[in-house]
């Protein structure tokens, strides 16, 4: 086995321009570029492996006929991927849980996680929200007075934020955000600053399924994870998060880094350049490292993030 790379998928969205391509060096996209999948299997596009002897095939194919490379068989692919640079609010929004996901007829609920890269000055994301109760939600709602209802945090650079299903949010303009989500494309939406499109015509909202998908009234939060930094030789390894969605590991590589895992790892190297087994990696490029493999990592100012389930 070796270490396989794939193509990032673009994704248009009315809060994208340049941010993302250009942060990432993704020069061939287009502008409006707002996200591109980094790793997923959704009908919606499934990234190209560029690495022989699989180049060419989706990465759903070969997590359907190449169960070597990951040890997962019967489950389904776990999450998607993402690399997002907002240049204006992200709609408010809010994912089921997988209890509410099945009353409404879908597959899985959605647990998302954000790593901030980068963000401007006072950044901030929409993280929960103030009402006490469904109907005092949905009457300021109707009022227009989201600036009331909505709770921000304020982020800055390798700030690190779980968001667990049931939860109001959305990211800030300014904030290039590595993330994490389960695997299924589902939002609802339920504000979206009024914006219009070429038409003039305002996005269509969830309201009404995003509201049956609110966690709590008030809406609680879990505290804010703890990294775990496990020092190594030629850097660190830290374990961001691990739970039943996820596991989300940074890595800091100053030399040489020798890195071997039971389980597979899905990679995007998110700063610096340098080399995996002499092959040279940079900023964008996205890799999967098979279950049980062995690699070298050698950089000076390298920084890579790995998610796997």
């Amino acid at each position: 086995m070796t270490v396989l790379f794939f193509e990032a998928i673009a994704r248009h969205a009315v809060w994208g321009n340049t941010l993302v391509k250009d942060y990432f060096g993704y020069h061939e996209m287009p502008d409006g570029t707002g996200q591109t999948w980094a790793f997923s299997t959704d009908k919606k596009g499934s990234n190209r492996c560029l690495t022989e002897p699989f180049r060419g095939m989706s990465l759903h194919d070969l997590w359907q006929d190449h169960q070597e490379l990951f040890q997962r068989e019967g489950k389904p692919f776990p999450v998607i991927i993402s690399l997002v640079g907002p240049e204006d609010n992200l709609s408010v929004q809010i994912h089921p849980d997988s209890r509410i996901a099945a009353k409404m007829g879908w597959p899985m609920g959605k647990n998302e996680a954000w790593y901030f890269l980068d963000c401007i000055p006072g950044a901030e994301i929409v993280y929960g929200h103030q009402a006490c109760s469904e109907e005092e939600f949905r009457k300021m709602a109707q009022k227009d007075q989201w600036d009331s209802l909505l709770r921000h945090l304020p982020v800055k650079k390798d700030d690190f934020v779980y968001t667990p299903a049931g939860t109001v949010h959305g990211v800030g303009r300014g904030c290039v955000t590595y993330e994490i989500q389960q695997a299924t494309d589902i939002t609802c939406r339920l504000y979206d600053y009024h914006r219009v499109d070429t038409d003039g015509k305002e996005r269509p909202m969830n309201f009404e399924e995003g509201v049956r998908c609110i966690s709590s009234y008030p809406q609680k939060h879990e505290e804010l994870p703890s990294p775990v930094v496990i020092p190594c030789e030629g850097g660190d390894r830290t374990v961001m998060i691990s739970n039943d969605s996820f596991t989300v590991t940074r890595l800091r590589v100053a030399g040489r880094f020798y890195f071997n895992d039971e389980n597979y790892q899905l990679a995007t190297v998110v700063k610096g350049t340098g080399k995996i087994n002499n092959i040279t990696i940079s900023i964008g490029d996205s890799f999967l490292i098979p279950c049980g493999e062995s690699v070298v990592f050698q950089g000076t100012d390298l920084m890579i993030m790995m998610t796997r389930n």
